[in-house]
C-alpha cells in the first residue's frame, strides 16, 4: 500500500487526484490533503505518514519550493513529487536540487500521475520527456545566460488579439527581455507572488504553460 499526501491550493485537482487513488483501494490511499503548506504543518500529527507527497510549486501564499527542504527534513522518508503547470528548466532544476524525485506537469494525462507514483515509491525519478530538451539547454552556459531578442509585446498582443490586464503586459514584458520572477517584481515593485498570479493569468489567456511558449507565441512561431 502507498500512502499519498497532496499539497495543491486548486481543489479540483486535489479531487481529480483523490478520485483516481480511490479507484484503486488496495494499492494507494490518502495520507492527508492541504490547501497550502501551512495546513500541511498543522498535519503533521497524523498518525499515517505519507510514502508520496505530490506537491504544487505554485500555492497563492507563497512559493512551496522555499519550504522543500523543511518538509524533508520533517518528513524524510517521504518522495516527493512536484505536480505544476510550469515547464521552466529552472524551476525543475530548483526543486531536483532541494530534495523533489519527479516533476509532473500538470498538462500531461492525470491518470498517468498513478505510474509516476509507482516509479517513484520502486525508487525510479520521473521528469516530463517534454522537458527533456530545455534541461539540455540549461547546462549549455552559452545559451543559458543569453537574453532573448528584443520583442514589441504591445504590436505583438495586438497581433493575437488578446485582451490582457496592464500588469500582465509588463510581466509578459519582463519574462521576453530574460528578467526572472524576482527581476520583475522588483522593476514594478510588486510581490513576487502578485508576479507569479499574474504569469499563471496570462499563460492561461495565451494557453500556454512556459517561458518559451510565450516567446514563440509573441514571435509569431505558432
Amino acid at each position: 500500500m502507498i500512502h499519498v499526501g497532496i499539497i495543491d491550493d486548486d481543489p479540483l485537482v486535489r479531487e481529480e487526484i483523490i478520485f483516481l487513488l480511490q479507484c484503486h483501494p488496495n494499492e494507494f490511499e490518502l495520507a492527508f490533503e492541504a490547501a497550502s503548506m501551512g495546513q500541511f504543518f498543522e498535519l503533521l500529527q497524523l498518525d499515517q505518514k505519507p510514502d508520496i507527497v505530490l506537491l504544487d510549486i505554485s500555492l497563492a501564499e507563497q512559493n512551496s519550493l522555499d519550504q522543500l527542504g523543511k518538509l524533508k527534513q520533517l518528513l524524510p522518508l517521504a518522495k516527493v513529487i512536484i505536480i505544476t503547470g510550469h515547464t521552466e528548466p529552472e524551476l525543475l532544476m530548483k526543486a531536483l536540487q532541494r530534495g523533489a524525485q519527479g516533476y509532473f506537469v500538470k498538462s500531461t494525462r492525470p491518470e498517468r500521475i498513478l505510474d509516476v507514483i509507482r516509479d517513484t515509491q520502486k525508487g525510479g525519478a520521473f521528469i516530463e520527456p517534454q522537458m527533456a530538451s530545455s534541461l539540455l539547454r540549461f547546462f549549455q552556459p552559452e545559451k543559458r545566460g543569453a537574453r532573448p531578442p528584443r520583442i514589441d509585446v504591445s504590436a505583438a498582443i495586438q497581433r493575437l488579439g488578446v485582451k490582457l490586464h496592464s500588469r500582465e503586459v509588463e510581466i509578459a514584458e519582463g519574462l521576453a527581455s530574460g528578467l526572472s520572477y524576482k527581476e520583475i517584481a522588483a522593476t514594478h515593485n510588486i510581490g513576487l507572488n502578485t508576479v507569479r498570479h499574474y504569469v499563471k493569468s496570462l499563460y492561461k489567456k495565451l494557453e500556454i504553460s512556459s517561458k518559451q511558449e510565450l516567446i514563440d507565441r509573441l514571435q509569431g512561431n505558432w
